[in-house]
């Protein structure tokens, strides 16, 4: 099955669902053609160079400005048509890698690839199946777009909202978030200490995405005071300047300080609980490990309605970022009856084949397609 995925390096999150369609192709089809496409850095570095300093800069500095553009235009009210903007522009350059690769089936796992890709169908300008997979635990109008043929989500509970945008059921499918295939493995608690040297000790794994975004350092350093023979694993992503705040400096416990890595399914082995940032992939992955979801500072918008949605299903508490966030944490560190339960119900709530599901859906439609 030969396959486009347009993706965009917004965060790693989309990055990382199209890895984990391709993977779950290939697996299948170790033949296929297989490519992902950075949408906006495909059609101009420079574009893409704009776009993604702006997003990060608004989400540093202003991301109460973000949050309130996300809600104008979460109904779809007002909101200019980001597909139709630079249409005449894009278009040419899209169509052509589309009709070269001349895919069986072309996937979209961002809201703006998913607009460009969209207009093309609508326009006719190609003809190739189309399959929205939404990242995140809630539907914005920005994934909406009529030349979708299915809309992928993350869980059938968020059907409804759906229907609020005119999808029929039939164009849904409640497949989860996809996810690398690690993220399914059983490991051996003992074998993952072992190898990275980590004690055993009750563990948090702390993560604030791939762009180390959130109070990070004020609830590390205030749960440090607080707790006691416990574990913080730190994973800083591409934040250069806190991953060296946090690794020169004494702690009372006992604390492991990692930058951008791979392993991270492997840490999430050996944690009690996932403190992190809300992010759709991110949740997700932790979902499939069955472990609770402490939410820190989401982010206005996706991450917010992430947060909700998680808390509502009673695999996660929200944790402000105030003086007693390391103290509470510390608590409930302690508390494993609470734990468990939190446990329970994100394991309950996991889709770790939700790659093989999303798959498996557009394998039967493309064999009911007309020939």
């Amino acid at each position: 099955m030969d396959t486009l995925i347009f993706s965009a390096s917004v965060g790693a999150g989309h990055d990382q669902a199209s890895r984990a369609l391709q993977e779950e192709i290939l697996r299948r089809y170790p033949k296929a053609r297989v490519a992902i496409v950075d949408t906006i850095s495909y059609i101009s570095p420079i574009l893409n160079k704009l776009v993604l300093e702006g997003y990060l800069g608004l989400l540093k500095f202003s991301p109460r400005v973000y949050g309130k553009i996300y809600e104008k235009t979460e109904a779809g009210e007002a909101a200019a048509d980001i597909a139709n903007l630079p249409y005449r522009l894009l278009s040419r350059a899209l169509t052509k890698v589309i009709r070269d690769y001349s895919p069986d089936s072309i996937i979209c796992t961002h809201a703006f690839s998913a607009g460009l890709i969209g207009s093309l169908k609508q326009r006719r300008r190609i003809h190739h199946y189309l399959t929205t997979v939404l990242t995140d635990f809630t539907v914005h109008s920005y994934w909406i777009h009529e030349g979708s043929d299915l809309y992928c989500i993350a869980h059938e509970q968020l059907a409804y909202l759906m229907d609020d945008f005119g999808i029929p059921r039939s164009q849904v499918a409640a497949t989860g978030i996809p996810i690398l295939a690690k993220f399914s493995e059983k490991l051996d608690a003992e074998a993952v200490r072992a190898k990275y040297g980590l004690a055993d000790l009750p563990t948090v794994l702390v993560m604030g995405g791939s762009l180390g975004l959130g109070e990070i350092k004020q609830i590390v350093e205030c749960f440090d005071a607080s707790a006691q023979d416990s574990q913080v694993l730190v994973v800083t992503g591409r934040n250069e300047i806190l991953h060296n705040e946090l690794k020169n400096r004494y702690w009372r416990n006992t604390f492991h300080v990692y930058g951008f890595i791979d392993f991270v399914h492997e840490l999430m082995t050996v944690a009690d609980m996932v403190l992190t940032k809300p992010g759709g992939i991110t949740s997700a992955e932790a979902l499939s490990q069955g472990k609770p979801i402490i939410v820190i500072s989401p982010i206005p918008g996706q991450e917010d309605r992430n947060s909700r949605w998680l808390t509502e299903q009673g695999c996660a508490i929200r944790l402000s970022a105030d003086k007693h966030a390391g103290l509470k944490l510390a608590q409930l560190l302690a508390d494993r009856e609470r734990l468990a339960s939190l446990g329970q119900r994100a394991a309950h709530l996991g889709r770790p084949f939700a790659a093989r599901d999303v798959i498996d859906q557009i394998e039967a439609r493309l064999a009911n397609q007309p020939r």
